[in-house]
């Protein structure tokens, strides 16, 4: 009976000692072939990644001819740049290319800063959306009913005084413009009434921004969003004619014979008047404002729900515009956008904030669209095309 039962012992022992290597073997196939599938799935999302950026290169191929004004180009998706790279030179007479660091002119992309100081001090108690705007800026008390909310949403009614005020004396300031718009004392139309896109409104608020911090405005915008956010390539350029490291020059195109020709178009006298432009900045730090936005960094989230948010004229309509924002449709997806157009330099930044896509897109020629075979004086269709790639991208 020993003897049996030592063999019976021996049996089972073998029996488990075989059921165990096949376990771990099937185990290590198992995990073999998961760590395959992972890096097959890697490879291809990596493939995917690299495909859609050549795509994008393809779309700026033009610009890398020769020796030629260009653009930078950024796409970012969940905090991750995937694309970055620059088309072109900065300055074509030096030669030196366009990269993340180079900082462009922003134009009218420039606004949504301009609200963003406005929010801060809302926040801060120093100011009231509601408030009349001749309390700030008392030459501007003639515009009965106009509140700085109006001027946010381009719905105030001021003139534009951009044909008329005086530059022969030099470069005119904000406080300039806003004594002229005192005299002029001629609304386009009553407070609220409808949606008039206006520059001359973006330059008051940041003339009632430096009332009410006692703060000068270029000032104010880099000690409580540049430098908080670490932008430190990016600066308000106003009469003070700062110096701007690493700046692009702004170009204009003529086609001559079949032929470019570039003159420089980098200055004008209207310069020295900020809030509605007046930015320049790099791709790197639009990178940093970009995830600001999807964060409490600068303002509370509910006040940055407010700058994207369709704002509504008298009759209750919509008219697709926030604080510093369109507030748009793209193919089902919510977009927050700008676009800025100015002198020799063209700015286009675009949000997707519920797919977490942004892209971003500066540059310093003013034919930027017809260069790439679109509107001549419009580049959105190609910055739609980019985001695009990036959404079908993401489907497959």
């Amino acid at each position: 009976m020993k003897t049996k039962r030592t063999k019976i012992r021996h049996t089972r022992r073998k029996s488990n000692l075989v059921i165990f290597f096949l376990h771990r073997n099937i185990v290590r196939l198992l995990t073999l072939l998961l760590a395959l599938t992972m890096i097959s799935a890697c490879s291809a999302g990596t493939n995917a990644k690299s495909s859609a950026s050549a795509q994008v290169d393809a779309l700026f191929a033009p610009l890398t001819e020769g020796t030629q004004p260009g653009v930078a180009v950024m796409v970012i998706r969940d905090e991750k740049i995937l694309h970055q790279r620059g088309y072109g030179y900065a300055n074509i007479e030096k030669k030196i290319p366009i990269n993340a660091q180079t900082a462009f002119r922003l134009g009218s992309v420039s606004k949504q800063f301009t609200a963003m100081v406005i929010m801060q001090l809302a926040e801060q108690g120093k100011l009231a959306y509601d408030d009349p705007i001749g309390k700030y800026v008392p030459e501007l008390a003639v515009y009965k009913g106009v509140t700085i909310r109006h001027l946010l949403t381009h719905t105030g009614g001021l003139p534009d005084y951009y044909d008329v005020i005086d530059t022969s004396q030099g470069m005119p300031t904000n406080a300039d413009a806003a004594t002229l718009l005192g005299k002029m004392a001629a609304p386009v139309f009553a407070p609220g009434e409808r949606y008039e896109y206006s520059n001359p409104g973006y330059d008051m608020l940041a003339s009632i921004a430096e009332a009410a911090s006692g703060t000068h405005f270029a000032e104010y915008s880099r000690l409580h969003i540049f430098e908080p956010l670490g932008m430190h390539g990016t600066q308000i350029h106003d009469h003070t004619l700062p110096i701007i490291e690493n700046r692009a020059l702004g170009y204009d195109v003529n086609n001559s014979d079949g032929k470019q020709q570039f003159t420089l178009d980098d200055q004008d006298p209207l310069n020295g008047i900020v809030g509605s432009g007046g930015v320049f900045s790099t791709l790197d730090d639009m990178y940093r404002w970009d995830q600001a936005l999807y964060n409490e960094s600068l303002v509370k989230k509910t006040t940055l729900k407010q700058a994207f948010t369709s704002a509504k004229n008298n009759a209750g309509e919509l008219i697709n515009y926030g604080f510093g924002w369109r507030v748009e449709d793209y193919k089902g997806i919510r977009r927050i956008s700008h676009g800025g157009s100015w002198i020799g330099f063209r700015a286009r930044f675009f949000r997707f904030p519920d797919i977490g896509l942004s892209i971003v897109m500066l540059s310093n020629r003013a034919d930027l669209g017809s260069v790439l075979n679109d509107d001549p004086e419009d580049s959105y269709e190609k910055i739609n095309k980019i985001a695009d790639i990036y959404i079908n991208a993401e489907k497959t």
